[in-house]
């Protein structure tokens, strides 16, 4: 098969979708999505279950200033419902279960206010990193030497404090605090709003499941889309014309959109070679992902018994919370499982999530009627579910985040500087990937 297009987008996440849909809304309608797997929506997947209904394996839930989603799903005739169950989460630190004091007293322990004067630092230090370019910060290198595990040990006096902020940095970044940059931590959570991030980022579900969104796009955008696709070359993007190659053809392009996490752009063939600074940002990128787990029960029996529905214990690096619907039809406990956890055998795995759902929500948690395991880690075009940055990578190769090369532009949600890791991230990243190019081809046809 070979096609001539004027715009080719890899990838059919999220990014990928929103970046075609606004293209098509801009009357450009010779567009083309290939996508490697046989689905559409990215890390957005839902798994239906044999008691009826489905869970999400991916990205769930949106906030209040997540505008893009929620224009983007109301668009799509996806309705919101309520997001998480209400409640402060119970960190487990050294067998012993505390919820965190949001405003500290002259009478707390000495280990809530520690915390608290961490986490107002830490605030304060956000608000010095610019959104657009953190590689432009205030004492970008030194901030990018540093870990943020570093950092948390030399801004806390007490072992609770610091355990309990870096339980909170795993909760949002899936893995080791001493592994990732202070300056990409800083970045990611100023993109978001410091509040925002803590309180409202998941206030709201989708009907039907955040995946319905790409589904509704991809049945709009009809042939258009071609899954089982994946793209191994692009050539001539330095060229007047753009030629992919993918296991089901080639296609020629005016301006190609790549819309994924840059780690698996690595997997991609380009000639001639992308210049030496995005091949640093793609070689050095990292990703880390829990690996999350649901449990189906015939009723949430446990409200009304347990004072808060979520739990994280720091020590086995476990979190759980209750998502059950609010009209009580069946029980729903999603849980993570830290990546530490992938090389031990499934029913090991199991065993150890279902003793720890006992521990927390009682005894009779140990026996769902489903369980579903679910590891992004080992999906084959995705390698990862969030982008967490070493030590150096955003001060180095940082300003190719948001560089054209050629012909080709960049999407994916490590590329916004709004909800980088979140789905708002991914389709404001693509909405502007699709602005750009439908600019360079109206500046073509008035030349």
């Amino acid at each position: 098969m070979s096609s001539h297009v004027e715009v080719a987008i890899v990838g059919a996440g999220i990014s990928g979708l929103s970046a075609a849909w606004e293209l098509h809304k801009l009357g450009i309608e010779s567009l083309v999505v290939l996508e490697a797997n046989s689905r559409v929506g990215g890390r957005t997947l839902n798994y239906p279950l044999v008691s009826g209904g489905y869970v999400e394996q991916g990205g769930t839930w949106a906030g209040p200033t997540q505008t893009a989603l929620l224009n983007l799903a109301k668009e799509m005739g996806v309705s919101t419902k309520k997001g998480k169950l209400e409640g402060l989460t119970f960190y487990g630190f050294r067998q012993k279960w505390t919820m965190l004091e949001p405003s500290p007293t002259s009478e707390s322990h000495i280990a809530q206010k520690d915390f608290a004067q961490a986490m107002t630092t830490f605030e304060a230090l956000c608000r010095t990193v610019p959104v657009e370019a953190p590689w432009q910060a205030p004492d970008a290198n030194v901030l990018d030497s540093m870990t943020m595990g570093a950092w948390i040990e030399q801004n806390t006096t007490t072992d609770e404090a610091r355990a309990w902020f870096e339980g909170c940095v795993r909760q949002i970044i899936s893995g080791d605090p001493h592994k990732v940059s202070l300056l990409w931590m800083l970045h990611f959570v100023h993109t978001a709003g410091f509040n925002d991030l803590l309180e409202t980022a998941e206030d709201f579900g989708f009907v039907g499941g955040t995946q319905q969104i790409s589904l509704n796009i991809a049945q709009h955008l009809g042939e258009r889309i071609l899954l089982n696709a994946p793209v191994t070359e692009i050539l001539g993007y330095d060229g007047s014309l753009v030629q992919l190659v993918s296991e089901r053809g080639v296609v020629y392009a005016q301006e190609v959109i790549v819309a994924m996490m840059p780690k698996t752009v690595g997997r991609i063939k380009f000639h001639p070679p992308l210049p030496a600074i995005h091949r640093q940002l793609i070689a050095q990128w990292e990703t880390m992902s829990w690996i999350k787990f649901h449990a189906i029960y015939e009723q949430p029996w446990w409200q009304g018994q347990i004072i808060s529905g979520h739990f994280l214990n720091i020590d086995t690096k476990i979190e759980a919370f209750d998502i059950s619907p609010e009209d009580g039809s069946k029980g729903v406990i999603v849980g993570l499982l830290a990546p530490d956890y992938a090389t031990l055998p499934e029913l090991k795995r199991r065993e150890l999530c279902l003793t720890f759902l006992g521990e927390t929500f009682g005894q009779a948690a140990r026996q769902p009627l489903e369980f579903i395991e679910f590891d992004w880690n080992n999906q084959p075009w995705t390698g990862g579910c969030i982008s967490a940055l070493p030590p150096g990578l955003l001060t180095a190769a940082g300003s190719a985040l948001n560089s054209p090369v050629g012909r080709i532009h960049w999407a994916g949600t490590e590329r916004s500087s709004v909800w980088v890791n979140y789905i708002e991230g991914a389709i404001r990243a693509g909405q502007k990937a699709a602005h750009d190019v439908a600019a360079r081809l109206r500046s073509v046809s008035t030349t």
